[in-house]
């Protein structure tokens, strides 16, 4: 078995590297750059493997560090101040959301804007970093009193659930899809939420709990059950009309072992790693203002526009770092 002492002194550059993957795939939901038949393979099969790649390398890293109460203070501290800093620099867009695009009451948009603080979006992305902030401790409260194999099993349920009623929501009878939208018009929607988060905050804790026997697994053995884990996944994506595709069931499996196979195939190529773990975080926030400003630009066709909207995230990842040399307050944009 690895010993820890080889461990800790990793540097895990691979994931580095998934995780600028993950964000251009993040990119690519909201910039379509694919259209017609494209659309299911490169959007609803592997775009949607970005945000549970998310997840799963967050929980992995928090809890790799045995933490205690101190640390999880710690890391929601981070977290709610990444979250108020984007909260801030999209507040034109969240007004517009609220009180131009709607005119709800005072009263109306205070509930509404409070019942999606926590459980979907107040800005584009938001819900990502609430549903880290909610699963994570939630995560490591229960896995005081539970195993981890339980928690993820708790969480496997749930998602399931949130899969069914989304992805599959049109195979449900008449009165299921009528409950289910009364949720939504309650509760927002599911898989925008903490809900589908709990798996993967959990199956990133059973990686970070058994990393040393990871690090022995077979490589080819673990390429040969990821290949197949897609191939799985094409076949679920492209066997059913779905009416939300965030979620899938095949993610399940697909994702860990995602992450288990860039952990077992470590980067060695000399790359800026500190400017990419930047520039994914920077690019999943800021891209949605540069969709939004790039949206009625015919001009452009769709993956050009995709291409623009990359191009500005690297220039905001170079101007967020060197400024933050002088305003050191920018450096909670990442």
């Amino acid at each position: 078995m690895t010993p820890l002492s080889t461990l800790n002194k990793r540097t895990y550059h691979s994931i580095d590297l998934l995780k600028v993957v993950a964000s251009l795939l993040v990119v690519a939901i909201h910039a379509r750059p694919f259209e017609g038949d494209h659309y299911p393979l490169f959007i609803s099969l592997f775009s949607r493997m970005a945000v549970p790649t998310f997840f799963v390398v967050s929980a992995f890293f928090f809890f790799r560090k045995s933490p205690d109460g101190a640390q999880l203070k710690h890391y929601l501290k981070r977290m709610a101040w990444l979250y108020a800093f984007w909260l801030v620099v999209e507040s034109y867009m969240v007004v517009e959301s609220y009180f131009i695009l709607h005119d709800w009451s005072l009263g109306k948009t205070f509930v509404i804007f409070l019942c999606n603080f926590f459980l979907n979006s107040t800005f584009s992305g938001s819900w990502f970093i609430m549903a880290l902030m909610l699963g994570v401790p939630l995560v490591w409260a229960l896995s005081r009193r539970l195993s981890t194999w339980w928690i993820a099993g708790i969480g496997v349920g749930i998602y399931a659930g949130v899969t069914v009623t989304s992805n599959y929501y049109l195979y449900l009878p008449s009165p299921v899809q009528t409950a289910v939208d009364d949720a939504y018009r309650v509760l927002g929607l599911f898989h925008n939420s903490v809900l589908p988060a709990i798996a993967f905050c959990a199956m990133g804790k059973l990686i970070a709990d058994h990393e040393a026997r990871i690090a022995q697994w077979h490589r080819a053995g673990v390429s040969v059950a990821l290949l197949l884990c897609v191939a799985l996944s094409a076949v679920e994506v492209a066997c059913h009309e779905a009416r939300f595709d965030d979620c899938y069931l095949m993610l399940l499996p697909t994702i860990p072992l995602l992450i288990i196979w860039v952990l077992r195939h470590e980067a060695k190529w000399r790359l800026p790693y500190g400017w990419l773990r930047n520039f994914s975080t920077i690019t999943y926030f800021s891209h949605f203002i540069f969709v939004w400003l790039l949206a009625n630009q015919a001009a452009l066709s769709p993956m050009g526009r995709y291409f623009v909207i990359v191009a500005l995230c690297v220039l905001s990842t170079a101007a967020f770092r060197f400024l933050a040399r002088y305003i050191p307050w920018l450096a909670y944009a990442y």
